[in-house]
């Protein structure tokens, strides 16, 4: 083989090789911002209030927040002003099991004005635990607080309560997705 021969295929094979690793980090550029989805066994039972049919949305975030929580909480009111029609629940995940409940109102009421949101506490050491998994910190320090480390994923119960998605973040593109979702759902 000439020199050249073996420099036009080394070129190819790189070629094809740079071809393939951009096709693939596209693919799991596109897929990674997906939502995903895990089980959520305590689902149907903390949620016995909520109306047949209702979506359940969840935040994380710390009472006193002033950088994730208020631009989270503002795309949950501007998700429930682009679709009224979509039955849904707000929460905000409490992730400091020291706050107070006056705290708690106190940091919420302001949000209320706009958004019916509640505040929501984890019950059982299973529920701290799956939320941890989920990446909703709970701070064991308060140092950790004050640096205002918390998750940013927003999360999403369908109506049957079997599982639970997990949204990296919402906007107008996740509520196109997010209502598709929905709707075919509810087709089921």
């Amino acid at each position: 083989m000439t020199n050249r021969r073996i420099i036009f295929r080394n070129f190819g094979l790189f070629f094809l090789g740079f071809s393939l690793l951009f096709i693939l980090s596209l693919g799991i550029g596109y897929f990674g911002e997906k939502s995903r989805f895990v089980e959520c066994s305590f689902c149907k039972e903390r949620f016995p209030l909520e109306p047949k049919g209702t979506w359940i949305w969840i935040y994380p975030g710390l009472v006193g927040c002033g950088k994730k929580c208020p631009l989270a909480l503002e795309a949950f009111r501007q998700f429930q002003e682009r679709f009224p029609e979509i039955p849904s629940s707000f929460y905000f995940l409490v992730t400091d099991p020291s706050e107070t409940e006056e705290a708690i109102q106190s940091y919420l009421a302001y949000y209320q004005k706009s958004l019916q949101i509640q505040a929501l506490r984890p019950n059982t050491e299973e529920e701290i635990s799956f939320y941890r998994k989920l990446g909703a910190y709970l701070p064991v320090h308060p140092s950790l607080k004050k640096r205002d480390e918390h998750g940013t994923q927003f999360f999403l119960i369908p109506p049957n309560r079997d599982f639970m998605y997990l949204i990296p973040k919402l906007g107008g593109k996740e509520w196109i997705e997010i209502r598709k979702e929905i709707e075919s759902k509810s087709m089921d």
